[in-house]
């Protein structure tokens, strides 16, 4: 009963499109009952890069405003999915993409050359604040600080031993894995587990569906700082080159 929810759009670079549509496949599986979710990439590389700042490099306060809700909206119905939700990282998670994975209540990770990280504050930004809630809830609050303010990316080795990630496994076994993990949390009653979930993160989950718009007001000014954006440009020249 395990569905696989695919990243499929090419490096999966997350754009308000590709979000929503993200979106729109969770709550169409709500619809459906709420199975179990698998979320995995196919590309063999990467998981998810976060934003696509090709995308950005370009865009007004309002486009950027208008990612920036689609991503609030994203973490929102990931991490407050009823039933049990799985991340098979079988390639680098990098900010956004590092995001999407944590909402996840079983995260498996692949050894070797995948990392995961937050790379915001280097690009000069901060963590969305809906983000840095879901967050607070995974993690307890020295690790969240490792990981927002490090800024570098780690290996399922060292991921597992801060608690990023809960197993990890060669590439070719990443998303079987995480299915006999998924499986054996899905295992439990639906009904029990949905109202467990819903206890232990339902005060999270309120706080995530309040506006932030002081917050995401300050995300902006930074993301349009001189610095940030002469960095955005800097990061596009390459990808692009």
């Amino acid at each position: 009963g395990i569905q696989h929810l695919v990243l499929n759009d090419g490096s999966n670079a997350l754009g308000p499109e590709f979000m929503a549509a993200i979106s729109a496949a969770l709550a169409e599986l709500r619809g459906a009952g709420c199975p179990p979710v698998l979320l995995r990439s196919s590309h063999r590389m990467v998981f998810c890069p976060g934003w696509d700042l090709k995308r950005l490099a370009d865009a007004d306060r309002a486009d950027v405003a208008e990612t920036l809700s689609a991503f609030n909206r994203l973490i929102f119905d990931l991490f407050s999915y009823p039933a049990p939700t799985g991340a098979a990282i079988g390639g680098h998670a990098v900010a956004g993409g590092c995001l999407l994975a944590m909402c996840c209540d079983v995260r498996v990770m692949a050894t070797g050359r995948p990392r995961i990280g937050l790379s915001e504050l280097n690009l000069g930004v901060p963590v969305p604040a809906t983000s840095l809630l879901m967050l607070r809830q995974r993690l307890a609050p020295n690790l969240v600080e490792e990981l927002v303010v490090g800024g570098d990316g780690r290996n399922a080795e060292r991921a597992r031993a801060l608690g990023f990630v809960h197993r990890m496994t060669e590439l070719k076994l990443v998303v079987s894995k995480t299915e006999r993990q998924l499986a054996r949390v899905g295992s439990k009653p639906a009904g029990a587990f949905a109202a467990t979930k819903r206890f232990l993160l339902g005060e999270t989950w309120k706080r995530m569906a309040v506006p932030r718009t002081e917050d995401d007001e300050a995300f902006l000014d930074c993301w349009f700082s001189p610095p940030t954006q002469t960095r955005i440009a800097s990061i596009v020249a390459r990808l692009k080159g």
